[in-house]
């Protein structure tokens, strides 16, 4: 995606550390809260301010980042749910605290440190080299002034002292010895996890069933609420897929940017465009890849951009695009035209959805059918039909290895308490174990390791050492954090919650 989309997000940037600080909404002028509003200050912490456009960029970072992991555009009761809102502040009240704490231990960063950090991001860069010109116009475009920036840069450097320092205490020899011992016990375990509230969709229900249940006004208005709940999911939303060639205008000479342009524009084709915008692009994120912009949806790109890329023909070159960045060739591969959905077409699966759930003994049943039948299959070690009942219920079935301080390599968590009950009794003969947290059964079945020669003990010694350095260091910020919270003034304004 390109660094001209309007809601770019933070993890685009070389580093973590400096990926917080650069606006969530790169290239895309101000926006004021979702509904109209403005505060003038969001809250404090210890008497820092927090900024509605800071308030902002971290909320459109971790919108950015749930629309990732769930593939497409959120709708307001996933929103809700989510309580984007509440982690927002949360996650800005705990940068401060570091701050704060950070200051309290006197963290100052040299000037030539600061310079160092901006100098070296990429963003920033011209052909390699830091551009004065481009700082300046990147950090007008999101309404910062340099000093407003480096004062960032200032925090974060300070936080990342910080994070060093507690990263940095000793750990006694004696006690890297019990870690590795813990980690000779290994099991090889076959691992399935069988989510219960899945098991729904394989409850039968009859068309007579259907009739009846859609027969009933109550259920109609079941069958609507949970249309109306999930159809912006449903909403298949225009889509066009683009490239596009960009010569940046911030400053040069307009007049000299327009006329190369139109120049370009005569060379370029269909055929072409992709050569072309590898040659002549200014856009750092498409240069390598043919100007690639990728797929995206209205209200991603900047006005000027969207208005043409959704009314210019599939397969065809638009003329040179004005907008704020600069001038744009751009070049549209496809079009995907929208479907707004249909309560007639969801009615009777979400029927049968609802029959399904409401069907709560049926569900119970199946459950410990499935889980009677995987069992006696583990046991036995057969493996064939272990797979056949896992493809049939779609449940997750793993192979990996178990041992008592990372627990199991397969990714489905089991408790402390259960790694113990895993571990206990005579290691060397095959074991069944189940484990019911309420929402998912695991069904592990175990058997010894055997013990292999580590040619490399030396370095996972180190990695291991490194790694628990880590865990105790995120621990002990984690206790810093709670008892600067409890002693440090926060102040939020509430009203920012409520827009």
């Amino acid at each position: 995606m390109s660094e001209f989309t309007k809601n770019k997000t933070a993890g685009v940037f070389a580093t973590v550390l400096i990926g917080l600080i650069i606006l969530a909404f790169m290239f895309t002028g101000y926006q004021q809260f979702e509904g109209g509003g403005s505060v003038s200050q969001v809250g404090s912490v210890g008497g820092m301010p927090i900024k509605p456009e800071e308030y902002q960029q971290e909320y459109n970072r971790q919108i950015e980042f749930y629309k990732q992991i769930m593939g497409g555009e959120l709708t307001a009761k996933q929103l809700e749910g989510l309580k984007i809102k509440e982690s927002t502040i949360k996650n800005i009240v705990q940068r401060k605290l570091m701050v704060k704490f950070a200051k309290d231990l006197g963290t100052f960063p040299s000037d030539e440190e600061v310079k160092a950090e901006i100098k070296a991001l990429p963003y920033f860069q011209t052909n390699g080299q830091f551009d004065v010109n481009r700082y300046k116009g990147i950090l007008s475009a999101n309404r910062l002034t340099p000093l407003e920036f480096e004062q960032d840069v200032v925090d974060q450097i300070r936080m990342k002292k910080v994070q060093e320092l507690a990263g940095n205490f000793p750990l006694s020899k004696g006690y890297m010895a019990d870690m590795a011992k813990f980690r000779e016990d290994q099991l090889n375990v076959e691992v399935v996890q069988i989510s219960k509230h899945s098991l729904s969709q394989f409850i039968d229900v009859s068309n007579d069933e259907l009739a009846k249940f859609l027969a009933v006004e109550t259920n109609q208005k079941r069958v609507e609420s949970m249309f109306n709940e999930r159809k912006d999911s449903l909403n298949k939303p225009e889509e066009v897929t683009a490239r596009h060639i960009l010569l940046l205008t911030e400053g040069k000479d307009e007049a000299a940017v327009k006329a190369q342009i139109e120049k370009i524009a005569k060379e370029v084709t269909p055929g072409n465009f992709a050569a072309k915008a590898n040659q002549y692009t200014e856009d750092p994120s498409g240069k390598g890849k043919g100007g690639e912009l990728g797929s995206f949806q209205r209200g991603r790109m900047v006005p000027e951009f969207d208005q043409v890329a959704f009314t210019q023909k599939p397969g065809t070159v638009s003329a040179p695009v004005k907008t704020q960045f600069g001038y744009h060739l751009i070049f549209v591969e496809k079009k995907n035209e929208g479907m707004t959905a249909k309560l007639a077409d969801f009615r009777e699966k979400f029927a049968r959805e609802i029959i399904q759930k409401d069907k709560v003994e049926d569900l119970k049943k199946l459950t410990v059918d499935i889980a009677n039948s995987m069992r006696k299959a583990l046991e036995a070690g057969n493996e064939s039909e272990v797979k056949a009942l896992a493809a049939k219920y779609k449940l997750q079935y793993n192979k990996g290895t178990a041992n008592r301080i990372d627990g199991l390599s397969t990714g489905a968590y089991v408790s402390a308490d259960n790694m113990k009950e895993l571990f206990a009794g005579d290691l060397s003969k095959p074991k069944f174990n189940s484990f019911d947290d309420g929402a998912n059964l695991i069904m592990v079945r175990s058997t010894a390791a055997a013990k292999a020669t580590d040619l490399n003990a030396q370095a996972k010694t180190a990695s291991d050492e490194a790694g628990l350095k880590n865990a105790l260091a995120r621990k002990m910020m984690d206790n810093i954090l709670k008892e600067l919270e409890a002693n440090t003034k926060v102040k939020i304004n509430h009203n920012v919650l409520q827009m």
